[in-house]
């Protein structure tokens, strides 16, 4: 063979054969398989601890706004900034019975507690049905993580969750 034919043997064999093409993109495949299910768990466990997050966050605020009004801490004559972030203005007089305290913290609602605790942006109309309370101790727990319970909205009473006498 001359070197010119030699030459002419390597301009020829530029590129890659089908069969190095195909084992190619069968690895790629297979490393999809086995990389796209891992990644979409990673996904899903964030969101179900962003969630459950999210539910600690709204029960503490519930506990918090039921247990300020029904002991007469939170009331008519707290300070007006504070009042604007209650969506309710139902509050007890300064001088209410506790029996008054409790039956205004029975009566607000989780929206109240979703304002008051300044969780707005966390939840609203699309995504407060995603959690549940149990009546029991008025804990909210997010529904992938609970079984039971009844679904939350925005109009639930604090009494209803915390199974108020």
């Amino acid at each position: 063979m001359t070197l010119q034919q030699k030459l002419l043997a390597k301009q020829s064999k530029k590129g890659f054969t089908l069969v190095e093409l195909v084992v190619v993109i069968a690895i790629l495949g297979i490393l999809a398989a086995i990389a796209i299910p891992a990644v979409v768990g990673i996904i899903n466990n964030a969101q179900k601890s962003s969630k459950e997050t999210n539910a600690s966050e709204l029960s503490n605020a519930v506990k918090n706004l039921y247990a300020g009004v029904s002991s007469g801490q939170i009331n008519s004559s707290t300070p007006q900034d504070e009042l604007n972030k209650l969506s309710s203005s139902a509050l007890p007089a300064a001088n209410a019975t506790v029996a008054d305290c409790k039956t205004a913290a029975n009566a607000l609602t989780v929206q109240s507690a979703v304002d008051y605790g300044g969780l707005a942006t966390k939840f609203n109309n699309d995504n407060i049905k995603d959690y549940v309370y149990e009546t029991d101790d008025g804990t909210i727990y997010y529904s992938g993580s609970h079984t039971g319970g009844t679904e939350l909205s925005l109009d639930t009473t604090l009494g209803t969750i915390r199974n108020a006498q």
